[in-house]
């Protein structure tokens, strides 16, 4: 007997097919294996974006490159980010609500059972879990406050700063050759203190009386004075807004509900929460395994680094022109200081990510070859801008002038990002001869700094021009073509059964 079967029957029972196959994937697996508890290396510690402890993986040589044959530094400008700090107040109310989190996914476990069969937390990571609670004496009245940890920063920086530059920092203190300032806020006054107990011993702080004035914080935060718009760096159609939509993250949030037992996906804020708590536990005390971590892979950290490097990219970075310029008041006080003979030795400030960023800005340094986009974010895998290697907590901006007798130019620049040479145009190993300092950011000494920091600019052309750049990956495949893919197939398949019956 010759059965013929409909080629749209078949059609349809191997779509099913594949429906089934898909759903029973799904409910057995939605990510890789992993347990963090058992992980002694956790490379994902060192991309936790601009809360990444500055310490975590950084090489015992680090600072060598501050010591340069037949020449002696004689000044240092430096521009320090505070370092751990607690959350905001909107932050603490979110973050401590997290406790109903944990006890819906120890139920999942233990009470449900609806985890995952494949990518499901180890015990080890329950347990830990088990362990956390929000701690109660992190209140409103503790806005932001620097934390212990972020005080041990400051003061192990100021001790590697004096072993570094014992020319400059050997002295007593002596205010005609050292200049602090900071602005009026907890967080970059504590740094301060420690800053200056790690260069001159215990309690300098209480002697050396240098009050956050009034045009530090126009100095040093002048777009407190000439706001960004929110809408344009993170509003919904923003670049950071487009990727929060994406597919990736859509695909990280089923994700990680999936690992957590949830047969629903979270919502996106509470899988930022858990990040956040996770990055904020490690910043609080980096020797202590952060419970919160265990909800992610490393390779989810990767995903969940980039809205920030996007947020900050258009805020404060290479995303608008206007960043270039904010900091002009700023930049003539660094060409200042190193333009002239006189005192100070030394010119400390401590500050902000914001403040900090604009000045990379500024200064050319750390711009990518095209903007950063929503779209294109594993085209950007090896990206400059990324902010977890270049924005830590307690980050560090050094200039530091050279008097080199052997030279034809004397006189020499030598920039340093987080201890190591920053490399410029013009300039061999980040050192770099006065004259072409002088002349590269000369801008900055020609123009009405009032006038010129918060003149209006649109974002440059390329980020618009690039906007529809797709990446390599099959999730960017368009749908059309799936569609002929499957069709192919199905007929392929209808026309073996056929020629076998």
């Amino acid at each position: 007997m010759n059965i013929r079967v409909e080629p749209v029957l078949i059609s349809f029972i191997f779509l099913t097919l594949i429906q089934v196959s898909v759903n029973c994937q799904k409910s057995q697996t939605c990510c890789e294996k992993y347990c963090y508890e058992f992980d002694n290396v956790r490379p994902q510690e060192e991309f936790f974006s601009s809360k990444t402890s500055y310490f975590i993986g950084k090489h015992a040589d680090l600072g060598k490159d501050f010591h340069v044959p037949n020449c002696t530094p004689i000044k240092i400008w430096l521009y320090i980010r505070h370092g751990s700090r607690l959350p905001k107040t909107r932050e603490m109310k979110r973050l401590s609500q997290l406790e109903e989190l944990r006890d819906e996914i120890i139920a999942n476990y233990e009470e449900r059972n609806s985890q995952p069969v494949i990518g499901a937390m180890c015990k080890n990571d329950i347990d830990l879990l088990k362990t956390w609670r929000w701690d109660s004496n992190i209140t409103s009245e503790y806005n932001e406050y620097l934390t212990v940890q972020g005080w041990n920063e400051a003061k192990i920086l100021a001790h590697r700063y004096r072993k570094h530059f014992p020319n400059i920092f050997q002295d007593n203190y002596d205010e005609s050759k050292f200049i602090f300032r900071y602005t009026d806020v907890h967080r970059t006054e504590a740094s301060f203190k420690a800053f200056t107990e790690g260069l001159f011993g215990e309690n300098a702080s209480d002697y050396i009386l240098t009050p956050p004035m009034e045009e530090n914080k126009k100095m040093m935060m002048p777009y407190k004075f000439c706001p960004t718009d929110k809408e344009e760096t993170a509003g919904e159609n923003s670049e950071y807004g487009k990727y929060l939509k994406s597919e990736i993250m859509k695909q990280l949030v089923s994700d990680v509900s999936q690992r957590l037992g949830f047969k629903k996906p979270l919502e996106l804020r509470q899988v930022m929460d858990m990040y956040d708590m996770c990055i904020y536990d490690q910043s609080f005390n980096m020797s202590e395994s952060s419970p919160w971590c265990t909800a992610f892979t490393p390779s989810q950290i990767y995903d969940l680094e980039y809205p920030e490097d996007l947020r900050k990219y258009y805020e404060s970075g290479h995303g608008r022109e206007a960043n270039a310029r904010f900091l002009c008041e700023l930049m003539n006080d660094m060409l200042g200081h190193l333009g002239n003979n006189e005192q100070p030795k030394a010119v400390v400030f401590l500050s902000h990510s914001s403040s900090y960023l604009l000045l990379l800005s500024s200064l050319g340094a750390f711009k990518d070859s095209e903007p950063l986009l929503a779209d294109n974010y594993h085209r950007l895998a090896d990206r400059k801008w990324r902010l977890s290697k270049i924005a830590r907590l307690a980050s560090n901006f050094a200039a530091v002038k050279y008097y080199c007798p052997n030279e034809v130019e004397k006189r020499k620049v030598k920039f340093f990002i987080n201890e190591e040479p920053l490399e410029l145009e013009g300039c061999d190993g980040g050192m770099c001869d006065w004259n072409v300092v002088k002349d590269r950011y000369k801008i900055y000494s020609e123009v009405d700094c009032d006038e010129y920091y918060c003149t209006k600019s649109k974002t440059p052309t390329g980020a618009a021009a690039g906007s529809g750049t797709t990446t390599e990956s099959a999730a960017n495949v368009p749908s059309s073509y799936i569609f002929l893919f499957v069709t192919a197939l199905v007929t392929l398949v209808a026309t073996s059964f056929n020629a076998i019956f």
